[in-house]
């Protein structure tokens, strides 16, 4: 069978380039090429240098300090199908690693000032990529994606002018405060991000409906029993990025925390964002993107806004 196949790619290259010089070679020299370019094809493919990146997951993988066992098959395949879906998305890989150089300074402050694991701020990263302007089609927004309720809660102003849940930093002290009323009630931080993604009431139904309350025992909802997975994944990705051929250095001066200063400006009646800017000395574009808190300035008197603060 072998000799036949080697004879027809013999006949198809003989075709190709056209033997007794119909294109310009003698028969000898197109013998020469033909054989080759038989024994280039007929090379073992171990002689092609393989792809050297290694895409497989860590022998231990830890989240919050919570050992993942991997030597539990189950355990392993969700861990790992998240896995191969972060670290194969280049694009999405670098975009966190940018935004991570602008919002996790002050978010790994606040967790270090609390006492809660670093970990943590993976869990902004599985929620909104980063971006404090996502919302959500149930309501929830921000770089935590907070519900308005659950923001009101712990201490955040949500109403028709001020929106504090776009704000990081006053959205990262009030993340801090949900995660330790979570992991008070529920003992693991693997349940406590599970009760942040689908409500502490469906995971302690859950808990009690099925007897358990190991995370990775419980039948969950899709998305949730994914979540603690794909906050492991993308840890796993981003805390051994070079491992895995993400070594392209981040323009530090590019993403930097962005630096404002707070200014009390009083407010003429009639006055608009336009007159604001001009007022403030900066333009509208700006003066919008640094407080996308405010949804609607004050008809008049003050206003404390958020201005360009030195580079």
């Amino acid at each position: 069978m072998a000799s036949i196949i080697e004879y027809i790619r013999f006949l198809f290259i003989a075709f190709t380039l056209g033997l007794g010089g119909c294109n310009g070679l003698g028969g000898g020299d197109a013998t020469q090429l033909i054989s080759a370019q038989i024994a280039e094809a007929a090379a073992p493919v171990n002689s092609v240098e393989a792809n050297k990146t290694d895409y497989r997951l860590p022998a231990k993988v830890t989240l919050c300090d919570e050992a993942f066992d991997m030597n539990r098959r189950a355990v392993y395949e969700r861990l790992e199908f998240e896995f191969l879906r972060v670290v194969n998305h280049p694009a999405q890989v670098a975009l966190w690693q940018r935004r991570a150089a602008t919002y996790f300074p002050y978010i790994e402050s606040q967790l270090k000032a609390a006492g809660l694991p670093d970990d943590l701020k993976y869990l902004a990263m599985a929620e909104s990529d980063l971006r404090p302007w996502v919302a959500s089609p149930a309501g929830a927004l921000g770089v935590w994606q907070f519900m308005p309720a659950t923001a009101k809660h712990f201490g955040l102003t949500v109403n028709k002018k001020i929106d504090e849940r776009q704000l990081p930093e006053p959205l990262a002290g009030a993340a801090v405060s949900y995660f330790k009323s979570l992991k008070t009630r529920f003992g693991t931080w693997s349940l406590a991000m599970a009760a942040y993604n689908a409500g502490d009431g469906r995971i302690a139904k859950a808990v009690s409906a099925q007897g358990t309350n190991s995370y990775f025992d419980l039948d969950l909802p899709r998305e949730t029993e994914r979540y603690v997975y794909r906050i492991a994944a993308i840890k796993v990705v981003l805390e051994n990025a070079a491992q895995y051929g993400f070594t392209q250095t981040v323009p530090q001066n590019h993403y930097n925390p962005v630096n404002f200063v707070e200014k009390e400006i009083q407010v003429a009646a009639g006055s608009d964002w336009n007159k604001l800017a001009k007022q403030a000395g900066c333009d509208y574009k700006t003066l919008r993107m640094l407080n996308p808190h405010i949804r609607q300035i004050p008809s008049e008197g003050s206003c404390l806004l958020r201005l360009p603060g030195n580079s």
